[in-house]
């Protein structure tokens, strides 16, 4: 009988062990391999927290919810004044309502308030939490906050020379463009001019009185007489 139990809770134990190792079982049905990955889900959402947390520190610091107003106040007045003209000499009793709700929804829209979670995710995904804190220390001291304060002036700056950058190379591409496409021409038509045959020079056939004129023997002791023609 004992012979017997033993069998069977061998049978059981390695049962269970090749349940749990087996390719044709799923991982998860393991307790151990699910504790592993509860733990991890668990570090990983600490960590994300983490950093989440301090990102809504740092995004303070880059002073990014001054720029982004900024951008967002030219698209509305962009939006506006497109829908100015799409209203223009329209049959409307009461355009002004049309311009309030569209103006409400884009404060709504592009308000900092309902985009900052955005940008916290965005660096929060980004940068690591020691990034993060390095970044937070960076910018907050003296060098970090000019950077910040000369960062408009420098966008402007570089907006400018870029734009006159892509003016000159425009022009040189034109111009190299241009000399190029005039080789090929002028290559193209040499070639068609060496391609077509030579024409034979053309001769006025004789008429029968030239054919048929005999030349006059000279008289003895005379000079030779050139043949009237």
């Amino acid at each position: 009988m004992r012979k017997c139990l033993s069998v069977m809770s061998a049978v059981v134990c390695l049962f269970w062990i090749t349940g749990c190792s087996s390719v044709e079982k799923k991982a998860d049905k393991c307790p151990e391999v699910d504790k592993a990955k509860q733990a991890k889900a668990a570090a990983d959402a600490a960590d994300m927290a983490k950093r989440k947390e301090l990102a809504e520190k740092l995004i303070p610091t880059l002073k990014i919810g001054d720029s982004v107003s900024r951008f967002f106040e030219q698209i509305k007045k962009s939006q506006m004044d497109m829908l100015a003209r799409q209203l223009r000499n329209k049959q409307l009793q009461n355009p002004e309502e049309i311009n309030s709700a569209v103006m409400t929804l884009m404060n709504k829209e592009m308000s900092w308030d309902n985009l900052k979670i955005t940008f916290v995710n965005l660096y929060a995904e980004a940068f690591t939490a020691e990034e993060l804190d390095a970044l937070i220390k960076f910018y907050d001291s003296p060098i970090g906050k000019k950077l910040v304060a000369k960062q408009p002036e420098i966008q402007q700056k570089s907006m400018t020379l870029t734009l006159k950058l892509r003016s000159e190379i425009t022009m040189k591409v034109n111009i190299l463009t241009k000399e190029l496409m005039d080789k090929q021409q002028k290559a193209a038509a040499a070639k068609a001019k060496d391609a077509t045959p030579a024409k034979a020079p053309v001769t006025a056939p004789e008429t029968p009185a030239q054919s048929q004129q005999l030349p006059i023997p000279a008289a003895p002791g005379a000079k030779n007489v050139i043949p009237l023609k």
